[in-house]
């Protein structure tokens, strides 16, 4: 834990955390997740009651709110909704900028510890470095640098950056482990194998295999980099897991293989078509009675607020998030009725997501 990395140190763990490799690093995030505690907290309590004033008077008036372009007109002019969505992109591109930086001025080191990484355990990591993606998952989301996949060092600043945006609420996986908490297996309770698809940097799947100690725990990503993190961090924690980089709509796994698969606010980041092939492979790979866990957005559209759909329209266009508002306007439910699903809504929505359990018919 002492060993010299160039210009910055291996500064140890703060409990599942590791420590980033540089202090000021560390210090210009928290400037930056008191930026974001500040927009989330002040800002928004200041705002809410001017445009709650808006959407009344625009109701008054008689004016269909039913399009986002409408519901933009009202709140759009408002100069502190305007500031909070210039702070929050702000806040965005200095969180990706800083521990970028950071770590690709050690990038050599780091990338020898994924190498060596690859050929550890507990746990195994497979994939293609020079496999070529399908465009659709080309999209800087997030406006990070290069997207999910398009860094070789992504899974570390990724890590830590996204503790800025979750504003400091998940250093030790926290949502993550109340995931794992909601994540429901078949009721004949027999759970041997389980799928974490778009699984990242793998906290859900570390978390799963925890929950599920004797279950053989899957992580599949589409990003290399991501599973090579992934698998890297589930070694350092002990945490027995196995990453593949693959697509979501083309797992390569057998028929009815899992008896559980997750998916944490996966379907918003991808495309509708991708979408709807992703629920048909899941329902492929699920044996009967097992159980496909999805936590994201709320779907359906009209069934959302002007102020939902006015900030999923700013977040679709300021912060790259090209799929999102279809996801939000289309028929989820439907989808997932059509494909075989029998679907029950979770009692508690974690973050923004919404919890909903589709099982395959025995």
């Amino acid at each position: 834990m002492n060993a010299i990395i160039n210009r910055g140190i291996d500064r140890g763990w703060v409990g599942r955390l590791k420590r980033g490799p540089e202090l000021d690093a560390d210090s210009y995030a928290d400037f930056c997740e008191s930026m974001r505690g500040f927009i989330f907290g002040p800002v928004s309590a200041a705002m809410a009651p001017q445009q709650a004033a808006v959407t009344e008077k625009a109701k008054a008036e008689g004016r269909d709110l039913s399009r986002v372009n409408d519901i933009r007109s009202i709140y759009d002019p408002l100069p502190i909704v305007a500031a909070r969505n210039r702070l929050l992109r702000t806040a965005q591109e200095m969180m990706w900028r800083r521990y970028r930086e950071s770590f690709h001025a050690n990038g050599a080191d780091y990338m020898a510890e994924l190498d060596a990484f690859d050929k550890k355990g507990p746990g195994t990591v497979e994939y293609d470095a020079a496999w070529d993606p399908p465009a659709y998952v080309k999209h800087p989301i997030h406006i990070q640098p290069g997207g999910y996949g398009g860094d070789p060092l992504v899974g570390y600043w990724y890590h830590h950056a996204s503790n800025v945006f979750f504003i400091g609420a998940n250093t030790q996986d926290e949502f993550h482990l109340s995931l794992a908490a909601a994540t429901r297996g078949p009721k004949d309770g027999k759970i041997n194998r389980i799928l974490d698809i778009g699984c990242s940097i793998g906290q859900l799947t570390v978390t799963l295999k925890e929950k599920f100690p004797k279950a053989q725990v899957y992580g599949l990503d589409v990003a290399a980099p991501q599973v090579r993190y992934a698998h890297k961090r589930a070694a350092e924690l002990g945490v027995e897991c196995h990453f593949v980089q693959r697509l979501a709509e083309d797992t390569k796994f057998p028929d009815g293989h899992f008896d559980a698969v997750a998916a944490f606010l996966l379907f918003h980041e991808v495309s509708l078509e991708a979408g709807e092939k992703i629920v048909q492979e899941a329902y492929r790979i699920l044996r009967p009675g097992g159980v496909f866990n999805i936590f994201d957005f709320p779907t359906g559209g009209s069934m959302n607020s002007p102020t939902f759909r006015y900030f999923m329209d700013v977040d679709s266009k300021d912060n790259c998030e090209p799929y999102s508002v279809p996801f939000t306007g289309s028929d989820f439910d439907g989808l997932l009725a059509r494909t075989g699903f029998a679907i029950e809504r979770g009692e508690q929505d974690i973050m923004l997501a919404r919890t909903t359990y589709a099982t395959k018919p025995m």
